[in-house]
């Protein structure tokens, strides 16, 4: 049965670049996810601190109006609704309120009652008064916020739409307390929040570009480093697929022409043997014929053993290594009548993945040295060279053109190591030997990481 398959480099698909797109691709939509919760995060804070600032404003204004301009022209009878008296009060009002900016004014007392008001339907009428807006009496401090216009005394108001909602507190010209309430419109905040936001968006857009082009590289980089390692893991697998697949063969070639021969011999031998017992029969070919059985069942058990071992060393470190090795050149050299040398340092220490690489580079050497070298002896060397494993295997057979047809040819044994040694940093060399025959030289790091 030949060893040979398709080349396994004719299994590797076209390199399409799948993973550094399909992350050039992540790495775009989340930018852009990005760009847009950066840009809704601009305006919502642009919104805060044109609010925050309108507040600040929205008061001071309040307690400027409230100090200066109402609560001075309110006396007793604006507060007993005296129109004569509260004339002055509305014309200095109705002037201040001319640009637009102050939408509606109330005046409070302590009871809740409304002294006076832009509407004269609430001058009089009492409503109740918030905890925040009692504590106002007696000062003159203030207060503002968004007004959500539910209460019952902005009934006219609610058509406004939204409006900043300030009291004040101040002293009448009585020395007596009241709060003054004005509603103020947002167009100036809404003014001072896009000027923010033509503000800080290109700050923010231009940050988040430099930061985008600052990664880029990193992402390209880290997307490539992930493709390579998808590759090699790829191109690791096919090797050991396609060398199962061989181990496969060689095992069916090996039980189909060694052991499964021999026990389709013994089938025909031993009822021949069976046929001589009796005392009449030819006892010395019965005995003949047993002990070829048992010879033959003998050299099968060593075989099947050896086969064993071959497909699962039981250790590949130290001193196990060079027994291993050992067994090994032993039993294809000895099937083959070669002449082997083993030379191995018996202190020799390699890690047990490099221990199991340098048993394959031997394996496959002894293997293509009985099957193409025509050689009559063969050295076999495992050796470290500081961070690297050195492996030779030289005959003196026909040479390396030999050597080198038959990879030409299609030994897949010979090319699935030269590959995977080639993944892991290293390399598989044939040469001349140093007076005839080849000489297979592997070399590969003593710690096995893919390149």
């Amino acid at each position: 049965m030949p060893d040979l398959v398709a080349d396994p480099r004719s299994a590797e698909a076209p390199h399409t670049n799948p993973v550094l797109r399909s992350a050039m691709v992540r790495f775009t939509i989340w930018s852009l996810v990005t760009l847009l919760v950066l840009t809704a995060g601009a305006v919502l804070v642009a919104n805060k601190i044109a609010e925050r600032q309108a507040l600040a404003e929205a008061r001071s204004q309040a307690a400027a109006i409230a100090s200066k301009l109402a609560a001075p022209r309110v006396n007793q009878e604006v507060r007993a609704g005296n129109e004569k008296a509260a004339h002055d009060l509305e014309t200095v009002m109705d002037t201040r309120m001319a640009d637009g900016s102050v939408r509606h004014v109330k005046l409070w007392d302590e009871q809740g009652r409304v002294i006076w008001s832009d509407e004269d339907a609430l001058i009089g009428r009492r409503f109740p008064i918030e905890e925040d807006v009692t504590e106002l009496f007696d000062t003159r401090e203030a207060t503002a916020e968004l007004s959500d216009l539910s209460k019952e005394e902005n009934e006219f108001e609610r058509a406004e739409g939204e409006l900043l909602e300030v009291y004040a507190g101040a002293f009448d010209a009585d020395g007596e307390p009241l709060v003054f309430e004005a509603y103020v419109s947002t167009k100036q905040m809404k003014t001072a929040a896009a000027a923010i936001i033509v503000d800080l968006l290109p700050l923010v857009l231009g940050a988040l570009a430099l930061f985008m082009l600052a990664v880029l590289p990193l992402a390209v980089s880290l997307a490539r480093r992930v493709e390579r390692a998808q590759l090699d893991r790829s191109k690791m697998m096919r090797h050991a697929l396609l060398a199962s697949d061989l181990e496969r063969r060689r095992i069916a070639q090996d039980l189909h022409d060694g052991v499964i021969q021999d026990l389709a011999g013994l089938g025909y031998v031993l009822p021949t043997a069976r046929r001589e017992l009796h005392s009449e029969g030819n006892l010395d070919l019965a005995r003949a014929t047993l002990d070829r059985a048992t010879g033959m069942l003998q050299q099968d058990v060593v075989r099947l053993r050896s086969m064993l071992t071959d497909l699962y060393p039981p250790d590949l470190q130290g001193q196990g290594l060079v027994t291993a090795v050992g067994d090994l050149v032993q039993t294809i050299t000895s099937d083959a009548g070669l002449d082997a040398t083993v030379r191995i340092d018996p202190a020799l220490d390699v890690p047990v993945d490099a221990g199991r690489l340098a048993y394959r580079v031997v394996r496959e050497g002894l293997r293509n040295v009985v099957k193409h070298a025509g050689a009559s002896s063969v050295v076999v060397e495992v050796s470290r060279d500081h961070d690297e494993v050195l492996v030779r295997v030289a005959d003196d057979g026909k040479g390396p053109a030999a050597a080198q047809d038959a990879v030409r040819r299609g030994h897949l044994g010979l090319r699935l190591l030269k590959d995977t040694l080639s993944d892991f940093g290293g390399q598989l060399d044939l040469e001349p030997g140093t007076r005839q025959g080849t000489s297979l030289m592997a070399r590969f790091p003593a710690a096995l990481v893919p390149a």
